[in-house]
């Protein structure tokens, strides 16, 4: 996102809890904003500058991922969404959510994303709802470390169809809302993998052996019953992309290129 904007010649204020982050998004062209989401004493003020303000700060969430932990980062994502909703009162908000979901409905996985938006106010406000976003960080990126590291195995038959979008698509489709109506829109590929295919198609990329299958019950020890839920579900968005924007991205072409430009670390690190 930074880089997409940065290099349309738009000055960017980011919002930063560490100095090592500051220190990448200085280094991208950022102006870095140090403070915490949840505390807007030391970034309010500078919110007032800004024509639009994106938010893309949902908590983390790294397995294993039990349920009560996830109540408590929904708890957490619509405290700070709704400090930002009274900071950012009169502006245009575009939020970064999940788009995890099957025919049923979203996925637990989703719930700090959905909380976050329910706190969100405004007649400005876009959302964006995303699925798992492959680049040199993120869930995916996790998936490709440990398949090369032998640590991860299929999860359940793999045949559920997995929803995808490549990192420069999710931060195209973001900007796309922000020029489009409010509304709650969803960027995903039109062809996703199965679980199958996406482990293969890693495994191919990477040279990395292909792993064998577990039973979604023993994954669960490991990962947490809402990880193990969305890895294994058929994923189902059925909104509407923002206007005018189309993917450039193909798992196909493109997901193994977008993991080079860092090793992706493993969940935690």
């Amino acid at each position: 996102m930074v880089d997409l904007l940065v290099g349309s010649g738009v000055e960017v204020l980011a919002l930063v809890r560490t100095a090592e982050g500051a220190r990448r998004l200085v280094d991208r062209g950022a102006v870095a904003v140090r403070g915490d989401l949840r505390e807007p004493a030391t970034w309010a003020g500078r919110v007032a500058d800004a024509d639009l303000v994106i938010h893309a700060g949902l908590p983390r969430m790294v397995p294993p991922l039990r349920s009560r932990r996830l109540t408590r980062l929904a708890r957490e994502a619509a405290h700070a969404a709704a400090v930002l909703s009274d900071v950012a009162v009169g502006k245009d908000v575009v939020m970064a959510s999940c788009a995890l979901a099957d025919r049923s409905g979203p996925l637990q996985i989703a719930g700090p994303a959905r909380a976050a938006e329910h706190a969100l106010r405004g007649p400005g406000l876009r959302v964006v709802r995303l699925p798992w976003a492959y680049g040199p960080s993120g869930f995916i990126a996790d998936v490709a470390h440990g398949l090369s590291m032998k640590r991860f195995r299929i999860v359940g038959p793999g045949g559920n169809r997995i929803a995808l979008i490549g990192a420069r698509d999710a931060a195209a489709a973001i900007m796309a809302a922000a020029a489009a109506s409010p509304g709650v829109y969803a960027a995903v590929e039109p062809d996703g993998p199965t679980q199958v295919e996406l482990v293969h198609h890693i495994c191919v990329g990477r040279g990395a052996l292909r792993p064998d299958h577990v039973p979604p019950a023993m994954a669960t020890m490991t990962m947490g019953g809402p990880v193990v839920r969305a890895l294994t579900a058929d994923h189902w968005v059925d909104l509407l992309p923002p206007p005018g924007f189309v993917p450039s991205q193909s798992w196909r072409d493109d997901l193994l290129a977008a993991l080079t430009p860092g090793e992706p670390r493993p969940p935690g690190a």
